[in-house]
């Protein structure tokens, strides 16, 4: 989840150039509904990357307590670049951190480390 459209782009292509398959968001209110509609259905999501700060909706903070709600067994990374931050959320209950600005190894160490 980024609202930035070139950063999701840009990620999306990682994820799938790594062997992933994703859903792209661009607000916490919107990854939220992607993830309670998987989870219906019985195929939650591996991981999510949730950007800590979205302009003019949710962000990554709001919309892991909301999918924590649904699933607490969630697996959760943020996507920051303030290192205060990104400690308060690994304290909350995110499993990774993705320090931004990332490159694909980035995203597939923290991708490894989180799912296993």
């Amino acid at each position: 989840m980024d609202d930035d459209e070139r950063i999701r782009a840009i990620a999306g292509a990682m994820l799938k150039g790594l062997g992933y398959t994703c859903d792209l968001a661009r607000d916490g209110a919107e990854a939220l509904g992607l993830y309670r509609r998987y989870l219906e259905v019985g195929r939650p999501h591996d991981a999510v990357i949730l950007d800590l700060n979205v302009a003019g909706g949710a962000g990554g903070e709001e919309a892991f307590g909301g999918m924590v709600a649904l699933d607490p067994d969630i697996r959760a990374i943020i996507a920051t670049d303030d290192e205060d931050a990104a400690k308060r959320c690994l304290e909350r209950g995110f499993c990774g951190w993705l320090a931004k600005p990332f490159r694909s190894a980035d995203l597939g160490r923290v991708l490894k480390t989180v799912t296993g």
